[in-house]
């Protein structure tokens, strides 16, 4: 099975790939594309969220952020060795650098590679003309329930909603939207009393790799995707918390 990784670089990245490969499907290609700036970031939240509500997430990441980081750093390293997940970082010779994922140079690159299934790891929004030209099911671990939970941080925010039970992760077919496309499976977990903003990803990424497994062995197997979940309603966006937000999350028990 060729299967084709289109991704941003970094630790969940190389979890990614590592797992495909100790589970005997290992990329043809990895495609990596740099991230964006923090400055280029913030400037389109501004445009679609405005100056107050990203000055605040601003503050939430130069104040909080580095802290959450320190204090979950054994964590993390707890949950990769529990659930063996290596984040070995990637010989050069299995990664190909790209400009975006959106560039001309990209979509002819995935025509030529032929893949049976591309899958995304933290990548910017996939535009229709890249969808099109994989030429395959192209799909994603996205880190919450959707449609309820679409955008970003969706484990975080369901609990800080009040909503424990839809603390998950959502294998689903990428399409032109913010994770919109088509739900695969749903993959409801809990975290530990020690897991926090910073640890909850890993914990929805570990529970939701073997499906991911599953559904692309699937795919190999019998040529079809698993039959789509039933899922009702366009669900909401969410972003990065701003300090006041995730202070209120604070005396609601969620850090």
């Amino acid at each position: 099975m060729k299967v084709v990784v289109l991704a941003s670089g970094g630790t969940p990245t190389n979890i990614l790939v590592n797992y495909l490969d100790d589970a005997g499907i290992p990329p043809v290609a990895v495609l990596i594309e740099p991230s964006q700036s923090r400055r280029a970031l913030l400037r389109g939240r501004a445009r679609r969220l405005g100056r107050r509500a990203v000055f605040g997430q601003a503050l939430f990441m130069a104040l909080v952020l580095p802290v959450l980081r320190r204090r979950g750093a054994s964590r993390l390293s707890y949950l990769r060795k529990v659930h063996r997940l290596r984040a070995d970082p990637l010989l050069p010779n299995r990664v190909t650098s790209i400009r975006t994922v959106n560039a001309p140079e990209t979509r002819e690159l995935l025509k030529k590679l032929a893949p049976d299934a591309v899958v995304l790891s933290g990548t910017r929004i996939v535009k229709p003309d890249t969808l099109l030209a994989a030429g395959a099911p192209v799909l994603n671990i996205h880190a919450g329930i959707t449609p309820q939970f679409r955008g970003v941080h969706g484990g975080y925010w369901a609990l800080w909603s009040g909503q424990p039970q839809d603390f998950g992760a959502t294998v689903h077919v990428v399409d032109h939207g913010v994770d919109t496309g088509a739900v695969l499976q749903h993959v409801r977990t809990a975290p530990e009393s020690d897991d926090s903003f910073v640890t909850y990803p890993l914990v929805q990424l570990a529970e939701a790799l073997p499906v991911l497994v599953d559904t692309l062995t699937t795919l190999d197997r019998v040529g079809t995707l698993p039959e789509p979940v039933p899922t009702e309603g366009p669900g909401q966006q969410w972003y990065h918390p701003t300090l006041g937000q995730y202070l209120a999350g604070i005396r609601r028990g969620v850090r």
